[in-house]
């Protein structure tokens, strides 16, 4: 089914917004009539929307509304965040879904469930007008299939001019809390919990934890080498106690800097060190001063100590300039982790990245490889096919060698497209449990992460399968390939230019052995 588009002056706001679409954009009938394929958006913001008008209400009023008038819902869109922001997943999915023709009508209980933000607004709008959408809000505001657009700009502007109102007033409510000693942060700092505004110790082990880091970087200890132990100990990341969905296991130098510079830990809070620019944008500035209240909780350490850190931080701020790259670096990775493996200058070699950051826990692999000798493979095997291009007995036996790599590769292309559909299908079946209430959105957004993430790495290979059967295919292959080793018959050094036109990737597994991914289909 492909969808009728027809483009419009997204400056001219007129009688509708929407043209009708043709009949062949619609996939049953009602009472003789044809039916619209209806959208259902759903909004709520959490500190803000009562149980009054959760989604789960907005959704019966849309199901009521659609039957009253037949139509048939496709698909219903939910978010749990503000409207002012475009980088919510339900709206995304829903505008993506519509510009491929999957439903003719968007319905919402009023502008502000869709955007709260002027120029978001519009967008949506000229989205819908050159992809033939109606918009329906259940408030009676705007209604495309009847013509009521007249008021769409000013009700645009009263959404937005109540948001920026909103905001500031919590703002103001936000600094006064924060200069009567309240913590008005939405995670506590590690080791504290807040309770009722005020920060408190936690009854676990985290405060030992802030305290041994500061001990242990005082003695002299990187922040690499801190944050290695206590993943390999499994300590608790500052993630993982704050329960965030997608909370990693691993520490991280960043997380050591972070607790090393704040000042909550001897006693004081500092707060509104950053704000929003505007209510329609999620980039922040710095204002003048940030508010600073002494003695306002329970230390975890002294402000000696502290000092003596932050004199610490300063003393061994890096001012050398950037590591120098090395022939292999981003061509090696480590097979196990899919990290890049790192130049080693003691080891002349390279050596996991993935181990080197988090140690044995994260990644196994301690292998080190030369780079001399792998320099050296990748002379000898270029070398080989180049004495091979004028060999008339290897050239009798090349297509054979080819259609034997032709089997290999399209074999290898039937796995990765039922890799692919199985991947498409699960991030389906998640979707249909986030409907259902199986899952929450936060755990939606994490596996359908995981599965893109999945998928484009699936796609580059598959990409890459392609063009090698299609080389394979060629009648002028050996032709082919000697222009692209045009230039280098006498090969006596591996260069960055060489190394890049002709290899694409190299991989090392757990026992040292090397996968070279060549840019061609290497015969042998």
């Amino acid at each position: 089914m492909h969808a009728y588009t027809t483009q419009l002056d997204s400056s001219i706001l007129g009688n509708t917004l929407a043209i009708n679409p043709p009949a062949s954009q619609y996939n049953t009938t009602y009472g003789g009539e044809r039916v619209l394929r209806c959208a259902i958006y759903a909004r709520v913001s959490t500190e803000m929307d009562s149980q009054k008008t959760s989604i789960d209400n907005q959704i019966d009023l849309f199901r009521r509304y659609a039957f009253d008038n037949g139509w048939q819902i496709v698909e219903i869109y939910k978010d749990n965040q503000s409207g002012t922001k475009s980088n919510r997943p339900g709206l995304i999915s829903m505008i993506e879904d519509g510009k491929a023709g999957k439903y003719d009508v968007i319905l919402a209980k009023e502008l502000s469930r869709l955007a709260r933000n002027g120029k978001l607004s519009y967008d949506l709008r000229d989205t819908c007008q050159q992809n033939n959408i109606h918009i329906v809000c259940l408030d009676n505001s705007i209604n495309t299939i009847s013509g009521d657009v007249g008021n769409f700009g000013l009700f645009a502007w009263l959404y937005e001019n109540e948001s920026a109102s909103s905001s500031r007033r919590n703002k103001a409510a936000q600094s006064t809390k924060a200069k009567n000693g309240f913590f008005i942060g939405s995670v506590p700092p590690y080791g504290y919990s807040s309770n009722k505004g005020k920060l408190v110790i936690r009854e676990d082990n985290t405060p030992e934890i802030v305290r041994r880091i500061f001990t242990e970087y005082l003695q002299g200890k990187g922040m690499d080498s801190i944050a290695r132990d206590l993943t390999a100990e499994s300590v608790p990341t500052p993630s993982q106690v704050a329960r965030k969905s997608n909370a990693s296991p691993l520490w991280h130098a960043s997380s050591i800097k972070l607790i090393l510079n704040n000042q909550h830990y001897c006693g004081d809070l500092v707060q509104n060190k950053t704000e929003t620019i505007s209510v329609t944008t999620n980039k922040r500035k710095v204002p003048e001063k940030a508010t600073i209240i002494e003695a306002t909780h329970e230390p975890i350490i002294s402000k000696e100590i502290f000092q003596s850190v932050k004199k610490m931080l300063q003393s061994r701020t890096r001012t050398t300039t950037a590591p120098k790259k090395h022939l292999f670096t981003n061509v090696l990775y480590c097979e196990c982790c899919q990290k890049g493996m790192w130049y080693k200058a003691n080891q002349k070699g390279y050596k996991c990245g993935g181990n080197l950051k988090h140690g044995d826990i994260f990644c196994l692999n301690r292998t080190v490889i030369r780079e001399q000798a792998l320099k050296q493979i990748i002379l000898e095997d270029i070398q080989e096919l180049i004495k091979s291009i004028s060999d008339d007995q290897f050239m009798t036996s090349l297509q054979a060698r080819l259609d034997h790599r032709k089997i290999t590769i399209t074999k290898e292309l039937g796995k990765i497209e039922n890799n692919v559909s199985r991947l498409h299908s699960r991030k389906k079946d998640y979707l249909d449990m986030y409907a259902d209430n199986l899952l929450t959105r936060d755990e939606l957004l994490e596996y359908r992460e995981q599965l893109d993430k999945e998928l484009i790495e699936v796609e580059k290979s598959k990409t890459e399968l392609q063009e090698k059967l299609t080389e394979c295919e060629s009648e002028n292959y050996a032709i082919d390939l000697g222009k692209k080793l045009e230039g280098i018959s006498v090969l006596d050094d591996l260069t960055p230019q060489v190394l890049h036109s002709l290899v694409s990737k190299v991989t090392c597994s757990l026992d040292g052995n090397l996968s070279i991914h060549y840019n061609f289909v290497k015969p042998f």
